[in-house]
């Protein structure tokens, strides 16, 4: 009962900052775009059919360009708009939680009832992912039926982008709850969790250099700190290439035809497969190992989080 009221508190507190109808807002455009847009044996239809792009032979709705519309749904779509920008907003929406409910009064009224300061934090803290977890059921929901029933396309694995979505708004938000309990300032938890998560993904991403570039490679030690350094922060970089495993979707250069990539003005053969091999060696990768390594790091924000918020003078 404590935890559904602390929940239902972080709701109102997110509608009332209007993040929550800017991401149904987003979820509806997406799926309207996708509902324009349809796919047949010899051709994809535009606007309803108002426009169609003959395939020439190249059939979207076999095997191989099923696999390229489940891998565009999982690195453009899914990982732009409910990724980049959703979970933008999410830190937007929920940064200020912990802040405002250590603001005088407000804590006053929750430590007055009878629950540990402890139960209190970790019940906020879930509050704020069930927040998240709305948001992403309803998006992946909504593009799961309309690939379904309108492109044919039924890829049941991309339902796995819901909790992979959670999984990477948690990475960020222990960041966030950090600094919102040590400053106590919505504007600085968002600061820090933005540049966390810059600063997350150029880390992770840093080995794939050294091997869409093999020259790095002479620099031995050079590559092995960056190798080690990679397996510290969170792997928020591998979210969309953990989906497309589970989802069937290949890596993001399959999603594009060859005779795209070979008509191209400055083609690079080379580089386009060095840069699928490392796609598919993430792509191949140990699922836990990747979120392992990252919820390690999670645990040991939350637990600094977790020390100060009790230790907290109100």
């Amino acid at each position: 009962m404590q935890l559904w009221a602390l929940v239902c508190d972080s709701f109102r507190y997110a509608l009332d900052r209007k993040i929550f109808w800017v991401l149904v807002a987003i979820t509806a455009l997406v799926v309207l775009f996708m509902l324009c847009v349809g796919f047949e044996e010899d051709r994809i239809s535009l606007v309803f059919g108002l426009w169609e792009v003959n395939t020439e032979g190249y059939n979207p709705l076999a095997s191989i360009g099923q696999t390229r519309i489940i891998g565009m749904m999982v690195y453009y779509i899914s990982d732009v708009f409910l990724g980049w920008i959703g979970i933008t907003l999410m830190i937007i929406a929920t940064a200020g939680v912990f802040p405002c409910m250590m603001e005088p009064g407000a804590v006053d009224v929750l430590l007055g009832k009878p629950i540990h300061r402890l139960r209190l934090f970790l019940y906020k803290y879930v509050a704020g992912m069930v927040f998240v977890l709305l948001q992403a059921t309803l998006f992946v929901g909504a593009t799961f039926l309309v690939m379904g029933f309108r492109w044919h396309v039924w890829a049941p694995g991309y339902l796995v982008c819901i909790p992979l979505m959670v999984l990477l708004f948690s990475y960020l938000f222990c960041v966030s709850v950090l600094v919102g309990v040590y400053t106590r300032s919505s504007v600085a938890a968002i600061l820090v969790s933005l540049a966390a998560w810059v600063a997350f993904a150029l880390v992770s991403q840093a080995p794939a250099l050294f091997t869409v570039f093999p020259e790095l490679q002479q620099h031995r030690r050079i590559h092995k700190t960056v190798r080690i350094i990679g397996y510290l922060p969170p792997k928020t970089a591998d979210i969309p290439f953990l989906a497309a495993k589970c989802a069937g979707g290949g890596t993001s250069i399959d999603t594009v035809p060859e005779s795209v990539i070979d008509s191209g003005p400055h083609t690079d053969r080379e580089s386009i497969n060095r840069s699928r091999q490392w796609e598919e060696e993430q792509i191949r990768m140990s699922l836990w190992k990747s979120i392992g390594s990252s919820l390690l790091f999670e645990a040991f924000i939350v637990l600094l989080a977790m020390r100060k918020f009790s230790r907290q003078d109100f």
